[in-house]
């Protein structure tokens, strides 16, 4: 398993198994940026029937653009970073833009921002890139008040093969 997504509703936590994450540092626009995609699978055999989470069987992450000072992977080991759901910035024609980081999406749907984000990496057992992801999201089922949640992964190397 590669890592799990958890939801601490008040009247139950959602639990979620990763199916697919990846992270990588990008150099783009001259600035090395963050781009971290997360995403559960749609088994529910763990889920009770009357379980909020039936509605919501798929959840993905993900974090793209957000600026960093490092430049490769392993020097993401031992850092943290706090990261907005968005910001505003001034372009090169001197325009405000909105730029959004971070991205919750239910069932291929419904994109909701986080908030609060903040994220460790470190290295699990195998010595693989670890990312603890914790923060706040709308609560989707009852629309009260902001979720908490915590997203734990490891980025394992999946080796392919091709046969001849």
């Amino acid at each position: 398993m590669k890592g799990l997504i958890k939801f601490y509703h008040p009247d139950e936590t959602l639990e979620y198994h990763i199916r697919k994450c990846f992270c990588k540092v990008v150099f783009l626009n001259k600035k090395n940026t963050l781009v971290v995609e997360i995403e559960s699978d749609d088994d529910l055999d763990h889920v009770e029937e009357d379980s909020y989470q039936n509605e919501y069987p798929q959840v993905s992450f993900s974090i793209e653009d957000f600026e960093i000072p490092v430049k490769t992977i392993q020097q993401l080991y031992g850092k943290s970073f706090q990261i907005p759901s968005y910001d505003e910035k001034e372009n090169e024609n001197g325009e405000v833009e909105e730029l959004y980081y971070t991205n919750l999406n239910l069932n291929d749907e419904e994109d909701l921002e986080t908030d609060n984000n903040e994220l460790k990496f470190g290295k699990d057992e195998q010595g693989n890139l670890k990312l603890i992801w914790q923060g706040y999201c709308e609560d989707f089922i009852t629309q009260e008040d902001p979720l908490r949640f915590k997203v734990s992964c490891s980025f394992i190397n999946d080796i392919l093969e091709i046969d001849d």
